[in-house]
């Protein structure tokens, strides 16, 4: 006699609990954390924005300036650049976050308002080119949904003789060492079916297996579908009496 298909059913609930522990470590193991330094990317991009050098104010909006910074820059680790001149206006910005900081626009203006009430509070105690970092530091990070995982850099950018032309500024990545998010996302969304396959098995095995048994098939349905392992063990005795 051939045995009925809903039997597979608790086979198929123990192979999704066991994936289900599985899944979870693994999801722990390899979730993305927030703000984790990678000392490696910052030097790195460090050592790239000490490399920029300039001879005079003139040379800064110029399409051959341009050119070089974006050359001297170009690296895996540096994801968006800006450069803003020494009066606040951003006058090239290359790279994924550079829509959030428009050309031509003031870093004095983009800066929102907690922002500015800390460069406030501590203003007394830094120059006035330490205040103009902060405020480019700020704008850079005002779009703040990539923060924790793109790390910034801004410095001052002096001509040979130390007369300050303006600000560079960079994004970087925070750390190579996890798999991309989108695997992360993949690993919680299989984890989600696996959780439902396993949590729905139990109450649908029930229902099948009560029905040929007695009229409350219902009834034990609903109940192991809330209390799952121990409503199934209280069925499982139940059905034996």
């Amino acid at each position: 006699m051939k045995k009925p298909w809903y039997r597979i059913l608790p086979w198929m609930a123990l192979s999704s609990g066991i994936l289900v522990i599985l899944l979870l470590g693994l999801a722990t193991i390899l979730k993305p954390s927030k703000n984790i330094e990678n000392t490696i990317n910052r030097k790195i991009a460090l050592d790239k924005l000490k490399q920029i050098r300039i001879e005079s104010t003139e040379n800064l909006n110029s399409k051959t300036f341009f050119d070089y910074f974006d050359k001297v820059l170009n690296c895996s680790v540096i994801t968006t650049k800006w450069l803003i001149s020494k009066k606040g206006e951003i006058i090239y910005a290359n790279g994924v976050m550079a829509r959030s900081t428009p050309l031509n626009s003031n870093i004095y203006y983009l800066v929102d308002a907690q922002n500015r009430g800390l460069i406030e509070a501590v203003e007394c105690n830094i120059d006035s080119v330490q205040k103009r970092i902060m405020f480019v530091a700020a704008s850079i990070r005002r779009e703040g949904d990539h923060n924790d995982i793109y790390g910034h850099l801004v410095m001052p950018l002096k001509t040979s003789s130390n007369v300050l032309v303006g600000f560079v500024g960079v994004a970087y990545s925070l750390d190579d060492s996890k798999p991309p998010i989108q695997n992360y996302y993949v690993i919680i969304i299989a984890l989600i079916i696996c959780f439902l396959l396993y949590w729905l098995s139990l109450p649908l095995w029930v229902y099948f297996d009560c029905r040929e048994r007695n009229n409350k098939y219902i009834l034990w349905s609903i109940f192991v579908f809330f209390g799952n392992i121990p409503a199934l063990i209280a069925y499982l005795i139940s059905n034996r009496k």
